[in-house]
């Protein structure tokens, strides 16, 4: 008997797990579920997603969702006979409770967070964020789990623990997470439908905030903020302040716990430079000769209590240190 299992997901990491499960005699994969193509550049391309792409390649069916899953779906979902699991992977949508209800054994989820800590669309970014800011802090897990109707609240079936190495971006997390479980994934679902695995009930609060989905506003650090943790002196007067950028970092340095300790602000610095590469990037507006000009820092460390920007890009500009392009600054 195989079991029958419907995909959900959009990503490279979503296209990892269909591929573990179809090379494995015991699954089929009855029918994918993916977004629409994206309009992608300047010349608007309709760009399909890794999922949509995989599954037309491999003649499995896909159902497309725009901006909701609408019930009207479900009879189409029917004609294509029952499934046994429902597994969520980098999806972004929420699922409402009539298609948690369809498996006959169970919907599954992978999330890449040693849950409770960092429910949400982010988990990694905010892993690598919070790094040796807190207590056992560079522990994770990539957990595999029975969804329910709460943001990332359902029982555990098993979490796969690894250790984040310090020069991690986003992406060399999920790679790690992911990669874990590939491999053992196939057994895992098998082991449960066989009620090898108990699943574990989760804490209905989680000790860190919502790792949410983020934006640009989200990397901005002032210029202000950036060069008191420089060790330099302001110049000249910068607009483009924390009131104009409201978002995740800002609030972070201005929170109490970080706001009166140096050295955990750079520490916070450093680690934004890691968990928003390669998106949306960690960024400040500096005063330049030419005017105020947009300025990403790719990279810089702690030394000495002292932060020190180790490559940096000002808009229209190459990639370079900050010590070849401080001349610009506006005096």
């Amino acid at each position: 008997m195989k079991y029958r299992i419907a995909i959900a997901g959009s990503t490279n990491n979503t296209v990892s797990m269909a591929k573990a499960l179809a090379k494995d005699d015991r699954f089929e994969i009855t029918w994918t579920l993916s977004p629409t193509p994206k309009t992608v550049g300047r010349k608007k391309e309709l760009i399909q997603n890794p999922l949509h792409v995989w599954s037309q390649e491999n003649k499995i069916k896909t159902f497309l969702v725009e901006q909701k899953i609408n019930r009207s779906l479900l009879k189409e979902f029917e004609q294509n006979g029952e499934i046994d699991f429902l597994l969520v992977v980098d999806f972004g949508y929420f699922i409402p409770n009539w298609l948690l209800k369809l498996p006959k054994i169970a919907p599954l989820n992978i999330h890449p967070s040693l849950l409770p800590k960092w429910r949400g669309s982010s988990p990694g970014q905010f892993c690598i964020l919070f790094q040796d800011l807190d207590q056992n802090s560079l522990e994770s897990a990539i957990t595999l789990m029975i969804m329910n109707s709460s943001l990332d609240q359902g029982p555990i079936l098993t979490q796969l623990p690894f250790t984040l190495k310090q020069n991690w971006t986003q992406n060399e997390y999920y790679q790690a997470a992911f990669a874990l479980i590939k491999e053992k994934l196939a057994d895992l679902i098998n082991d449960f439908a066989n009620k090898k695995i108990q699943p574990i009930i989760q804490p209905d609060n989680s000790p860190t905030m919502v790792a949410r989905r983020l934006s640009k506003e989200d990397s901005f650090v002032s210029w202000t903020n950036l060069l008191r943790l420089m060790n330099e002196q302001q110049k000249t007067k910068i607009e483009e302040t924390e009131e104009n950028n409201p978002g995740l970092l800002t609030d972070l340095l201005n929170n109490q716990n970080i706001c009166e300790n140096k050295s955990k602000q750079i520490t916070l610095i450093k680690n934004a430079s890691l968990a928003f590469s390669p998106w949306p990037n960690l960024w400040t507006i500096i005063p330049t000769t030419n005017g105020e000009k947009r300025m990403k820092i790719l990279a810089c460390h702690k030394e000495n209590e002292v932060l020190i920007l180790d490559q940096v890009q000002i808009e229209g500009k190459n990639l370079c240190t900050w010590n070849e392009c401080k001349n610009i600054l506006k005096s």
